[in-house]
């Protein structure tokens, strides 16, 4: 008998170790790439402290000089001198000479600078008066220390820096609306057995293509010539490897050259930021004719206008009305002709196009989840210069036959080669967007936005005795191309994308619903069909300064602290980890 206890009691041991290991609590588990990138963005910079050099106290109080009680006597500010001139067929000379008689200007004279003056000015200092002498009477001078040295106009070299990249970019994108018909005919020779017979196909439609063209050092060394004429050695030199200018012209052609490439400089280096949702809407029962854009006109003081465009027409802003734009063209408004704050449209088969003063995304999306289930496709974000095409492509590639041919070669033996043709159909997101920027923050851009699905489709063609059983692709595409004018920072809402999905919903009893022969009893099959909206909601933002930068970073930050986190176990996933469950 006690060997019998002890036996028990050796074996009920590991089961007693086990049941406490269980009630152990489980220590936190990593959290892994997420948690890193959290504590880098919560983490400053770290700050290099500085050993400390001081010296002795000694030498501090020889080193430091003796406290002078007495507050430093105001200085005078210097008084730019002003006067009246008023002369009448004077020497240049002579007069140059006498502007600066009785001041501390110095004045040097090239002896080739010859002429009369004839000036009546009042109030104006010598700075002025010699501004007036180039900008008039073209004589050029150099501001040097306490004075200044004119010059004669004749040819002057100069060296501009062009900061831009030696490069040639072209894009282009196309959108086409067609249908196809075949003609054919077919003729015979008498006494002959050969036939023959043609075929041509015909393709009606609407299409619109969009081609962009940037050639930046060709078409500036052609506006630098255009500037300085073609007059005796004058010459443009363009290095665009280098980003250097060479021009040689006369001094006030220099000025419009050193304008024109201030100018340029500035406005092909503006660059904006590109915000983009690409959002489908599964509508409910009740919005089957598409989303009711009258109903979200005002939501939480974020008012927005809109109207829906025919084929062709524009969104222009009303010269009349300062800041508002009208619709010209087939308007068909949910109310009325509403008009369009500061958004311009350029439709292509008729689109609906909204404007909403609220630069939040999510109040958006939180007025159409209000009419159907929202799924967020894409949301893209790019950054591009003025001017300069930007394409964002997520999707797939996938081959399919899009001819066949074989070959037969006869000799000792004949011989058979198929000739496959395979062709990329692409599926998934793209975005093309153009911006011009202008100096007030304004932005013009060209939008070509396209949501693609291709699938294998098994089509059965009858030719002759022989079916032929060919497996081709079926593209379902929905885009649309259009132009807006927008300010920085504005919601521009494009809509009106819809699609009908049909599929089959089956309902059944839990395992008798799968038993063969009677299994059709307890099971229940019904056609559900499913009516869909594409929306397109852009948000241009153009870069002013650094700040712009550090709110876009901030943001990021903020955004992926609220990512999906995923499963957690037990209810504290702080402490017991997380694999990806969203936390609010």
């Amino acid at each position: 008998m006690s060997l019998i206890r002890c036996v028990i009691r050796s074996s009920l041991m590991p089961l007693t170790l086990l049941i406490l290991a269980g009630c152990q609590s489980m220590a936190p588990k990593d959290g892994g790439t997420m948690a890193t990138i959290q504590d880098q963005l919560k983490t400053p910079p770290a700050k290099t402290e500085k050993a400390s050099t001081l010296p002795p106290p000694a030498v501090s109080a020889a080193l430091l000089p003796p406290v002078n009680m007495q507050l430093p006597k105001p200085t005078k500010r210097a008084v730019v001198a002003r006067f009246d001139v008023n002369v009448s067929e004077v020497p240049v000379r002579a007069f140059l000479m006498g502007l600066v008689e009785g001041t501390s200007y110095n004045m040097v004279v090239h002896p080739q600078v010859e002429g009369v003056l004839s000036l009546s000015l009042k109030q104006v200092s010598i700075p002025d008066v010699m501004d007036i002498l180039r900008d008039v009477y073209g004589y050029e001078y150099q501001r040097v220390r306490n004075g200044f040295h004119v010059l004669p106009a004749r040819l002057q070299s100069r060296i501009f820096q062009v900061n831009y990249l030696n490069m040639k970019r072209s894009g282009s994108s196309q959108t086409r609306v067609s249908s196809g018909q075949v003609t054919g005919s077919s003729s015979s020779d008498e006494g002959s057995s050969d036939s023959s017979s043609d075929a041509s196909a015909v393709t009606s439609g609407s299409e619109i293509n969009t081609t962009s063209e940037a050639d930046f050092w060709a078409e500036l060394a052609t506006a630098l010539q255009s500037i300085i004429g073609t007059g005796a050695d004058r010459s443009v030199v363009v290095s665009p490897q280098s980003g250097i200018v060479v021009i040689r012209a006369m001094p006030n052609e220099l000025r419009e050259v050193e304008a024109f490439l201030d100018s340029t400089d500035e406005a092909m280096h503006r660059q904006v930021i590109l915000e983009a949702k690409v959002i489908e809407v599964e509508l409910n029962d009740g919005f089957q004719a598409g989303i009711n854009w009258a109903k979200m006109m005002t939501v939480n003081g974020n008012s927005f206008s809109m109207g829906q465009t025919g084929s062709g027409s524009t969104m222009f802003k009303n010269p009349g009305s300062a800041g508002v734009e009208l619709l010209e063209g087939g308007i068909s408004s949910p109310t009325e002709a509403s008009p369009v704050s500061f958004t311009s449209f350029n439709a292509f088969g008729g689109l609906f196009g909204a404007a909403l003063n609220t630069g939040s995304f999510m109040a958006f999306i939180e007025l159409l989840e209000s009419q159907g289930n929202v799924q967020v496709l894409s949301s893209p974000r790019i950054s591009t210069l003025n001017n300069q095409k930007a394409v964002i492509k997520v999707g797939s590639d996938e081959f399919f036959v899009t001819d066949v041919s074989s070959t037969t070669t006869t000799g000792t033996s004949t011989t058979t080669t198929p000739d496959i043709t395979l062709t990329p159909f692409f599926s998934g997101i793209a975005l093309d967007v153009t911006p011009q920027i202008d100096r007030y923050g304004r932005v013009t851009l060209h939008i070509h936005p396209s949501v693609s699905q291709v699938t294998d489709q098994q089509k059965v063609i009858q030719v002759g005795n022989e079916t032929q059983n060919l497996p081709l692709a079926k593209s379902t595409v929905r885009e649309s191309d259009s132009l807006v004018y927008a300010q920085s920072g504005q919601l521009v809402v494009i809509g009106g994308l819809m699609q009908d999905t049909r599929g089959e919903e089956v309902a059944s009893t839990p395992f008798l619903g799968d038993l063969p022969l009677v299994g059709s009893l307890f099971r229940h099959t019904r056609q559900a069909a499913k009516k869909s909206e594409l929306v397109i909601v852009l948000r241009p933002t153009v870069v002013e300064s650094a700040e712009t930068w550090r709110t876009r970073v901030s943001d990021t930050a903020s955004r992926i602290q609220q990512l999906d986190k995923g499963f957690h176990y037990g209810s504290q996933p702080d402490v017991f980890g997380n694999l990806g469950e969203k936390t609010e």
